[in-house]
């Protein structure tokens, strides 16, 4: 199956490392797409001014460019781009998402984290931060039986409440399934 390459898909490696620099072989080899294809739409995010490009002897190295009024909206498009890629590849997340979509207030935020995000399949338990009063916990306990894995439920009343070291955590492998805006915005804030 050929996957078809779009513009912002090449941003999905700066999702877990928003403050680092890449390499595009780094970022072609993460999202298996050849170099001249992820060139092209890199050159095209820098021209926009979403990325910024330096030149370091013979490497060229990307990085978000924070100026950009618009950086937030951008790596949310790609955030809510990822959770459907993801989603249709593993039921088992479709019925997590709909679940948390039924069982959650709208103003809730709602984020996947750790070993699941990459390997659904082998894990015994799912990380999942919820934000805001949402009553979820009576019904995770079922939810969890159903899909036969562990829900470890982090319940805080808002995204300030979540210790740097869980952030940290959260920033490396997520899947924001509620809340999208609000939560990269909370990820790219100055520490």
């Amino acid at each position: 199956m050929v996957r078809k390459i779009t513009m912002l898909s090449v941003l999905e490696p700066f999702l877990s490392r928003p403050f680092f620099g890449l390499h595009l072989a780094d970022i072609s080899r993460e999202i298996k797409q050849p170099h001249p294809t992820v060139r092209q739409h890199l050159n095209d995010l820098e021209k926009r001014g979403v990325l910024k490009k330096s030149i370091k002897g013979r490497l060229t190295i990307y990085s978000l460019n924070f100026d950009n009024p618009l950086i937030v909206h951008y790596l949310s498009i790609c955030e809510n781009s990822k959770i459907i890629a993801v989603s249709e590849r593993y039921l088992i997340l479709k019925e997590m998402v709909l679940f948390l979509n039924l069982n959650l207030f709208w103003m809730n935020t709602a984020v996947i984290f750790g070993s699941a995000v990459h390997d659904i399949k082998s894990v015994n338990d799912i990380d999942l931060l919820v934000c805001g009063k949402s009553g979820i916990e009576k019904v995770v306990d079922d939810f969890a039986e159903k899909i036969n894995r562990k829900i470890h439920l982090v319940n805080v009343s808002s995204l300030g409440c979540v210790s740097p070291a869980l952030k940290e955590e959260i920033l490396k492998k997520h899947l924001i399934v509620q809340g999208t805006e609000g939560v990269v915005k909370w990820l790219i804030m100055k520490r």
